[in-house]
């Protein structure tokens, strides 16, 4: 069976983790794709719980664990290494809008995983400005609420 292949953003990716909103649609979405981000998915991970952690949303013992999956699940993940051309590519991303840099980083991984590969794929986010700058790159996108 050959799954099609979808950019997940981080927004998104913690979802799978984290109970809210959209969170079931995120995990139905990854049983029947081929996941792909770029290596500051983690990071961008880790930094979110911490803020979860800090303001008491969550607690170490919770926080800890999901550290611990978080790290052991991108296994399965197809990871994008950050590259001097995805740098570029991220570079003009924010040129071309008001995109943040970890999201611009984000499209640009997608932008040359597609072009590289030629392989089309859906970029999923659950940041709408994200989804908006995505389309405007040329991505085909979908958007997890």
């Amino acid at each position: 069976m050959n799954l099609p292949w979808v950019y997940i953003d981080t927004s998104t990716y913690l979802k799978l983790f984290v109970r809210e909103k959209g969170s079931q649609v995120a995990r139905n979405l990854v049983k029947k794709s081929r996941i792909l981000s770029s290596a500051i998915l983690t990071i961008e991970c880790f930094s979110s719980l911490s803020r979860k952690r800090k303001r008491g949303e969550i607690g170490d013992k919770d926080f800890d664990s999901l550290v611990s999956r978080i790290k052991k699940d991108t296994e399965y993940i197809e990871i994008l290494r950050l590259t001097d051309e995805i740098l570029l590519q991220a570079e003009s991303v924010a040129l071309q809008s008001d995109s943040r840099t970890l999201d611009s980083i984000h499209i640009a991984s997608a932008l040359i995983f597609k072009d590289t590969t030629e392989i089309d794929l859906t970029f999923v986010t659950s940041d709408k400005r994200q989804k908006e700058f995505a389309g405007h790159q040329g991505l085909k996108t979908s958007f997890v609420s």
